[in-house]
């Protein structure tokens, strides 16, 4: 399951439904992997149980030295790039929990347990996200979620879910997510079209993009 998943962090601090992630250190020049907003990710507890969850939240740190160049009104390019380019900077991944697995068998539902504390987090490779999302129960997980932006979580981690996939199953994808969405949200036909409109330009873009590379 470890082939080609890419180290993001240790965690911070865990709950049952959402865990933090802090990430080494970010360098442009060391080209580490940047957290991305719906990202799947997954934690280990234990020898068999995997917790995966969605990144809904990244937040890059500052430190003393970069309070003083914004109270001292540094404009120089120069130095700016500088700061971006060679200095550190500590980053914070807040992360959803949407199931997890055991053995082969993955579960949309909460786990018994959150990952402990300096457990290390992974970004799954595109198998992992496939697996993961080859059932839309998690769909639901992420739509009851509170105090996270929920909308924008489900179209950004439903777009990196079809990208995973081949080509020719991208779009078969992508039409049974948006049944799956209409079925789960008719009650509230408002929030479904918002959803709908945000989803289809991004996700035919990503379609048009895969087809002419």
């Amino acid at each position: 399951m470890t082939d080609n998943s890419i180290p993001l962090g240790r965690v911070l601090r865990s709950s049952t439904p959402a865990f933090t992630v802090g990430c080494q250190p970010l360098s442009l020049e060391r080209q580490r992997f940047m957290p991305r907003f719906g990202t799947l990710v997954r934690a280990s507890v234990g020898e068999r149980e995997t917790i995966y969850g969605l990144i809904y939240n990244v937040t890059i740190e500052d430190d003393a030295f970069v309070r003083q160049l914004v109270a001292a009104g540094v404009e120089s390019a120069e130095i700016i790039e500088d700061q971006r380019q060679k200095r550190q900077v500590p980053v914070v991944v807040d992360v959803l929990v949407v199931g997890y697995g055991r053995g082969e068998a993955i579960f949309h539902r909460l786990p018994a347990q959150p990952p402990p504390t300096l457990a290390p987090i992974y970004a799954c490779n595109p198998a992992e996200l496939i697996r993961f999302t080859a059932e839309h129960v998690w769909l639901r997980m992420v739509l009851d979620a509170r105090d996270v932006p929920a909308d924008q979580l489900v179209v950004a981690a439903v777009e990196a879910a079809a990208q995973a996939r081949p080509p020719e199953h991208q779009k078969p994808y992508l039409v049974e997510v948006g049944r799956e969405l209409a079925r789960m949200l008719s009650q509230d036909l408002v929030r479904l079209e918002s959803i709908l409109k945000q989803l289809k330009p991004r996700a035919m873009e990503r379609l048009h993009g895969s087809q002419t590379e």
